[in-house]
């Protein structure tokens, strides 16, 4: 008798090669799709077949009554040969397929919106340089009644197919859905492909902002594979079990508590899980063996995979043909700098200086081939950092700054202990001068020795490789460095506003001038810069004579380009207004009444000039309301809105991850209008400082002008969960601030 592993196989690719031909053809995706949910919803699991009689805690938004996901990872040849009537599609020989099913309690009308509608990709072409595939992702919904009814959901009938991009995205409303419900929905995706495919990682998480009542795994994997996996933070280990042709991993865990994943957590850090990596085959320089099970990677094993990744990155982008012309770019750059500004580059200021040649030509350098882009999408360009870094160690080696290869991992990722693979780690580069220097590419404004707030107090190792190729790189040639903490000082948003009142009463009318310094500054830099002006910036920084526009308009053949970015450009400073709007009712949570003037004073795009600056003027509606002859004015609400803690997340045992120590000062003046005076200004004040933050208020009248310096710091990125009440007390501090109100009464 054959084993149930290859059973379950042939049973779900028996009519795979069809499918497989035919992908795109939607009456094959519907009849696989009905297969497939004939099949999940058939499942022996008790916890599913009973789940509408159980009872469940009805004090939570929802309750996930069962949770169960079946991986299944296998190769159609092998069917093939054992006589099966399954054909593979050439090249495609490795299948993979994750089903996650869950049946879930709504309990109120957050759960409602959260569960009323999903959006899925039928098809994801996984076709590359390298490989060919295709993945497909099947859905099933059935809604369970308070009377037991189950009413199955006709997803053909009822998704609404959008085009995001070049691919076709999938809508699908649950219709009747309704609190008191209970949804069971499974999402199924299955991608065949060549075998030297990557597979993604595997993340069994053993938590949710929702209690679970029953979480449980069945995975069937291929002895053709290599299997490495990990358990952290206390989960249960898997039950494996071996056959002639592979392993089954098991898993069953009850009554999971909730946890506040949604507010200031890692949940890599904080909730058990296990996480697992498949690759196919054997493969010796990789210390990767076919059928092999390996748990929990020690220290050593992820130093030699560490060392690997380095050497390969260092070998691969010194043979790259573009290498030669960037290099030849950048010191071409600094020696026009120096002939421009008539002096010497320091020898230590050499990196800053070679890190923002290399980040112009990367971010800011215009060629005429290249796809006009000059509004605010253009800011959020991400490069692939082991590319961007991978040229700029070359391009640093070769202007004779060294610099060590640097692996941290993020404070939102798995600990160094709790290594699996190189994918846990990124890297930076650390230049060897007397103080160090961080070199990273967050995005298009990241500033030379700026360090992702993800890394801040990282234990991160580091090595230098040898020049000399012929000699061996070693192990224990790895050193340590621990990366530095921001304080709150460093990451800072300064309002300061200057508030008068129309001749109505009803409108307040705010000039505001804004500084953003440290790790608060990018997302407003995104929102509110442009190329046009940060690309001036730079090529006069770097002492560029000619810009790309008077280039272009000086040339026949790209002459009419610069018409066209004449209008782009245009068309950018056009929507800059929006973006502006949008800053200010983020910030005050009030849509403007008019927005009169804006500008970006500075920019922020350099170490040497770090701060973010921009001015508005602009007038608000709904803070001032008439009593009579008096007027009563929403004092508390001149800073915007302030976090609120919901009831749910008050009682708290996990630590606390912030981003960062931060701070938000304010500084307001309001004018009096004449005939009137202030009542309750003293109650404006306020003083909480301790442990965790501060939030402090002080006014004072001066000659018809009300003066608030308002403070809110977080005083640290990480608080222990005894310390949860201090941050508490700062916070609801805050709130209450925001609910106080001011008399102007008539004189």
């Amino acid at each position: 008798m054959k084993s149930r592993f290859y059973l379950l196989t042939v049973i779900l690719l028996l009519q795979l090669p069809l499918f497989a031909q035919k992908a795109r053809d939607i009456r094959a995706y519907k009849e696989r799709a009905g297969d497939v949910r004939q099949e999940v919803w058939a499942w022996e699991i008790p916890a599913f077949k009973n789940g509408a009689g159980t009872k469940t805690d009805n004090k939570s938004s929802a309750v996930v009554i069962a949770r169960h996901i079946y991986l299944l990872v296998s190769s159609s040849k092998k069917l093939k040969s054992m006589g099966y009537d399954v054909r593979a599609e050439r090249g495609k020989d490795l299948y993979y397929a994750n089903t996650f099913r869950e049946m879930v309690k709504i309990n109120d009308k957050a759960a409602l919106e959260e569960y009323s509608q999903f959006s899925f990709k039928k098809f994801r072409n996984l076709n590359s340089y390298f490989h060919r595939g295709l993945a497909t992702t099947i859905m099933g919904v059935r809604v369970i009644k308070p009377d037991g009814a189950i009413k199955e959901v006709n997803v053909d009938e009822e998704v609404v197919n959008e085009q995001d991009g070049k691919q076709e995205k999938s809508k699908l409303a649950i219709p009747d859905l309704q609190v008191g419900d209970i949804i069971d929905y499974f999402v199924r995706v299955e991608e065949q492909k060549d075998l030297n495919s990557a597979i993604d990682d595997q993340l069994f998480l053993l938590g949710d902002d929702k209690p679970i009542m029953q979480y449980s795994v069945h995975a069937e994997i291929s002895n053709k594979y290599f299997v490495r996996y990990r358990v952290s933070n206390g989960a249960p280990d898997f039950i494996v079990k071996r056959n002639g042709e592979g392993a089954e991993f098991d898993l069953l865990v009850r009554n999971i508590p909730n946890a506040p994943v949604g507010l200031w957590m890692s949940p890599y850090r904080q909730l058990p899980m296990i996480r697992m990596s498949i690759a196919y085959g054997t493969v010796l320089e990789q210390d990767q063996m076919a059928g092999e099970i390996r748990k929990n990677p020690n220290a050593m094993e992820a130093k030699k995979v560490l060392l690997k990744e380095a050497e390969y990155i260092d070998r691969y982008f010194s043979t790259q043909p573009a290498l030669t012309e960037l290099k030849f770019q950048v010191k071409n750059l600094l020696k026009q700098y120096e002939k421009t500004a008539n002096r010497k580059i320091p020898e230590d200021s050499l990196p800053y200086y070679t890190y923002y040649a290399f980040r112009y030509l990367v971010f800011y350098r215009v060629d005429a081939t290249d796809k006009i882009m000059v509004g605010k999408a253009r800011n959020y360009s991400v490069p692939n950092n082991r590319r961007f870094l991978g040229y700029l160690h070359q391009v640093m080696q070769y202007m004779d700054v060294p610099v060590d290869y640097v692996f941290v991992v993020s404070r939102y990722g798995p600990g160094p202990a709790d290594f699996l693979n190189n994918g846990d780690y990124e890297y930076m580069l650390k230049t060897k001068t007397a103080k160090p220097i961080y070199l990273s590419a967050d995005g298009v404004f990241t500033n030379c020795a700026e360090v992702s707030s993800d890394y801040e107090g990282q234990k991160a190792p580091f090595i230098e490789l040898k020049k000399n190729k012929k000699q061996y790189n070693e192990v224990n040639a790895f050193n340590e460095v621990e990366i530095g903490t921001s304080k709150p000082e460093q990451n800072t948003k300064i309002e300061k506003l200057e508030i008068t009142f129309d001749d109505n009463m009803q409108l307040l009318k705010m000039n505001r001038r804004t500084t953003i310094k440290g790790h608060l500054r990018a997302d407003e830099q995104k929102r509110l810069l442009r190329f046009e002006d940060y690309y001036e910036s730079e090529r006069k920084q770097l002492g560029i004579e000619k810009s790309f526009m008077e280039e272009f308009a000086d040339s026949r053949k790209n002459r009419s380009l610069a018409e066209e970015y004449t209008n782009a450009f245009e068309k950018a400073r056009q929507e800059q207004k929006d973006d502006f709007l949008e800053e200010i009712e983020e910030q005050f949570d009030m849509k403007p009444k008019e927005l009169t003037a804006y500008k970006v004073e500075k920019m922020g795009l350099r170490h040497s000039d770090p701060d973010l600056v921009y001015a508005t003027t602009f007038t608000v509606d709904g803070l001032v309301k008439r009593a009579g002859n008096n007027y009563i004015l929403d004092a508390g609400k001149l800073i915007g809105g302030q976090m609120q803690v919901k009831p749910e997340q008050r009682d708290r045992k996990v630590d606390v991850y912030q981003p960062y120590a931060r701070s938000f000062e304010y500084q307001i003046e309001l004018v009096v209008p004449k005939g009137y005076t202030l009542e309750g200004v003293d109650k404006l004040n306020q003083s909480v400082d301790n442990e965790c933050g501060s939030f402090i208020v002080t006014s004072a009248m001066d000659n018809g002008r009300l003066k608030l310096h308002i403070r809110k710091v977080y005083k640290h990125n990480f608080e222990t969960a005894d310390k949860w009440k201090s941050l508490l007390q700062m916070l609801d501090t805050a709130v209450d601030f925001g609910n106080q109100k001011l008399l102007l009464k008539k004189a």
